[in-house]
């Protein structure tokens, strides 16, 4: 079972929110570089190590995927 990124993040409230979602549906879940992000907070971020994923198992990923598309098209979405 391998890990896919579904999501890079624009924020910590994007974060927050479609990981409350996947955890709601069961949908299991890892953020990577979610401790290296907080090092470099600010407006200088350091590309790859400040950048978080949000990683689903590849069997959940078109579930994951669904949903997140789902948050991202509601109006008021962080996005």
């Amino acid at each position: 079972m391998g890990l896919i990124s579904v999501l890079t993040p624009d924020s910590d409230l994007e974060l927050l929110t479609v990981c409350s979602m996947l955890e709601a549906r069961g949908v299991p879940f890892f953020v990577r570089g979610a401790g290296v992000g907080s090092l470099f907070p600010g407006p200088m971020q350091v590309g790859s190590l400040s950048a978080r994923a949000i990683m689903v198992p590849e069997e959940r990923a078109e579930e994951a995927r669904a949903l997140i598309a789902d948050f991202l098209a509601t109006p008021g979405s962080s996005r």
